[in-house]
């Protein structure tokens, strides 16, 4: 892409953003160094725009849209498009004469909408508007369609009822490829496995297939009993391997017997008065104890667990199977039965997997006809067919979606103006708080509190967490980041309440859960020193009070619960007196003598010095704090509010008092309106104070300029007598 003109800056607190205002600035901008942009990613979770446009901007579908993919969005736009007037317009709806008819996607997206104006009933002329409304019309006519996604045919596609099932059935049996109405349908790969495993099904029951009458076969050796008689040695087949691996263990070592069966660690924990505790073992246990002469002998002790199936396999099976009964069995013996079964067992082992075996045997053998296949691959190659042209209406959708919104995704990705514009929101601005009645305008969506507080501390906000809670029928609860960057504190803490509002103008309740504390405003950070020292004061009241209270309540609670004492004789109760007027005395003569030695102090001080000397003790304090919440003012970033998010922002966005003022504001009242209850006695008692004070400044100011410069302060008195006489 070739920039037509140069980029334009803008600055916004004290950071500077690309200016794009049309299409030539957005391709003068994407072939910026991305150091440039304000922001090089950001997820699509909390980007306010449309699902399709975003996922058409999320080419590798990983949920964060990156700066190439931004770049090629603008490069195909600007490719397809001969008149980019509806760019800069944010149209969303195109004329045949605006696309690009030399760019390969151009040309098929042409040839599309003229089909999809003719299907409208309009001429198909090159001033005629097609519409994104009008395109997802046609685009959901197709997706309802049931053949309406490249190669997969849903059951109702079919007109003969015949063809309707085995479409069902196919999906019943090995499953179905999506359809985009949300179900299943059937493909060409689904129709080959479908037709696979049904002949291997087929294939399967006929090898396995019973012979009539007393016929036998390998897979029937038994004939039709055979299939009784294996379930018998299949009941049997684990304890009977478990005992005879145990019997040549014991004909090696005889000592191994004690080492088999029940360990001590199991008949420790076992319940004997728990009956299925006892079973179960029994289940697990051999069903007899081994024996050196390999042979299990029906008559031994036998595990009543395993006796039934037992009697009926020495009744049945080992006369079928070996031509005669008998009292035991031998290893040898054993193996000769299951080799005599092996083929039935190779045969049911073999069994297809799948539901097919679900089908009824004779609708699958009809399904073997080829009219069935024919006449689905027929259906499929009509769904292929109308998928080309249902992706020309996608691509027609995307263009539409293009040139309505990638100009407004861009400015919110690479320049951000309108975050600083209070008439707009940004893409990923959720609404606004109205809590402590103040406004505060930028919230942004936080998945995970933890991580994003984190990151947002380095912003040097104060920053509150607020939970959202749902209305009716929505998901949630919402939270959000929401930064203070005007005024105060106020009563801004844990647990306040107050309204979201969204961008749709819906309410829902707030409360705050977490707060980040820094500097909101310099006003603040000037009044906190002395916030902070009458807090500290009371404080101290409140604890000397509390203590005097506790005080008088012991000495209270002891008077009434002492026992009475002989009445003081008079000249005790003298000294007494007389020692509690002494302790008075000293006190109030400490007390005077500290209040007379600071006066003092403050008669010997010119009334400046005194000004100066408080004005000092002021400023002492003041500075030091002014200057840290000046600089830490400085550092607000607004980026670590957004990086906590997800964003990764290459400007530091600043704030400066102006635009915190944008942020946090207080609503005016509205013009006109009345205030009722004004406070009068409030104002009044100020305006009295302020006026002694002065008063008190002026009248020592006054008798200190008289004292210093020897002119009495009271009226002119006659001297008391003459001169000496000579």
């Amino acid at each position: 892409m070739t920039p037509n003109q140069s980029v334009t800056f803008r600055r916004f607190g004290r950071s500077l953003h690309p200016v794009i205002r049309n299409t030539k600035d957005l391709q003068a901008v994407v072939t910026l160094d991305e150091a440039h942009w304000v922001a090089t990613a950001a997820p699509t979770e909390g980007l306010h725009a449309d699902e399709v446009f975003l996922r058409w901007i999320d080419a590798d579908d990983n949920g964060r849209v990156m700066c190439w993919e931004i770049r090629d969005a603008a490069q195909w736009l600007t490719d397809v498009l001969a008149d980019h007037g509806g760019i800069d317009g944010a149209k969303a709806s195109l004329t045949l004469g605006a696309i690009n008819g030399e760019s390969a996607d151009g040309r098929q997206i042409r040839a599309a909408a003229q089909k999809m104006l003719r299907r409208l009933g309009q001429d198909a002329a090159d001033e005629k508007p097609l519409t994104l409304d009008q395109v997802r019309q046609i685009k959901a006519q197709a997706e309802a369609s049931s053949v309406s996604e490249a190669g997969v045919v849903l059951p109702e596609a079919a007109e003969d009822s015949d063809i309707r099932q085995y479409l069902t059935d196919i999906i019943t049996a090995v499953g179905g490829s999506p359809h985009p109405s949300g179900k299943d349908g059937v493909d060409s790969d689904t129709l080959a496995a479908f037709a696979a495993e049904s002949a291997a099904y087929l294939e399967w029951l006929a090898r396995g297939a019973a012979p009539s009458g007393k016929e036998t076969n390998d897979v029937y050796p038994l004939g039709a009993d055979t299939g009784e008689a294996y379930a018998t040695v299949q009941s049997l087949r684990r304890k009977l391997d478990q005992y005879f691996a145990q019997c040549h263990a014991v004909a090696l070592d005889e000592s191994l017997v004690g080492r088999m069966g029940w360990t001590a660690g199991e008949l420790e924990t076992l319940d004997l008065d728990d009956v299925a505790a006892i079973e179960h073992l029994l289940d697990e246990a051999p069903i007899a104890r081994a024996r050196p002469d390999l042979t299990l002998v029906f008559d031994d002790p036998i595990n009543h667990h395993d006796a039934d199936a037992l009697d009926a396999f020495s009744a049945d099976v080992i006369p079928a199977v070996l031509g005669k009964a008998a009292a035991s069995l031998s290893a040898r013996q054993w193996k000769q039965i299951k080799d005599f079964f092996a083929p039935h067992d190779a045969w049911v082992n073999a069994k297809p997997g799948s539901n097919i075996t679900d089908l009824d045997v004779d609708r699958l053998t009809t399904y073997q006809q080829a009219k069935y296949a024919d006449l689905v691959r027929g259906l499929i190659a009509e769904s292929e067919q109308t998928a080309f042209h249902l992706d020309n209406v996608r691509l027609v959708e995307k263009v539409l979606l293009y040139q309505a919104g990638l100009l407004e995704l861009a400015n919110n990705f690479i320049a951000f103006p309108h975050l600083y514009d209070p008439r707009k929101r940004a893409m990923f601005e959720m609404g606004s708080v109205i809590m402590d009645g103040r406004r505060f305008e930028f919230a942004v969506k936080v998945t995970d509190r933890a991580a994003h507080a984190a990151i947002a501390d380095s912003a040097n906000m104060y920053l509150m967490y607020i939970e959202v809670t749902p209305r009716a029928g929505e998901e949630g609860p919402l939270e959000l980041a929401v930064p203070v960057t005007s005024g105060n504190k106020g009563n801004l803490c844990l647990g306040k309440r107050g309204i979201f509002r969204d961008r749709l103008g819906y309410e829902h309740d707030a409360r705050v859960v977490h707060v980040l504390e820094n500097p909101i405003s310099l006003s603040e950070a000037i009044v906190a020193p002395f916030v902070r020292l009458g807090r500290i004061l009371t404080g101290k009241i409140e604890s000397i009070t509390s203590k005097a209270e506790q005080q008088f309540d012991q000495r209270v609670e002891t008077t009434v619960t002492a026992p009475a004492e002989p009445a003081p004789t008079p000249q005790k109760q003298s000294l007494a007196n007389a020692g509690m007027l002494a302790g008075a005395g000293v006190a109030l003569a400490a007390v005077g003598s500290a209040l007379a030695y600071i006066t003092e102090k403050l008669t010997k001080l010119h009334w400046y010095e005194i000004w100066i000397g408080i004005g000092a003790a002021v400023l002492a304090v003041l500075i030091p704090t002014m200057v840290v919440a000046v600089l830490k003012l400085r550092k607000r970033d607004l980026s670590a509010v957004l990086e906590g998010s997800g964003w990764a922002v290459n400007a530091r966005m600043r704030l400066t008092h102006r635009l915190g003022r944008v942020f946090t504001r207080k609503p005016r009242r509205p013009l006109g309106a009345t205030l009722i209850g004004k406070r009068r006695v409030r104002t009044a008692i100020m305006i009295v104070l302020i006026a002694a004070a002065l008063a008190a400044g002026g009248w020592f100011a006054y008798d200190r300029w008289f004292a210093d410069n020897g002119t009495p302060a009271g009226p002119t008195s006659q001297p008391t007598s003459s001169p000496a006489s000579p």
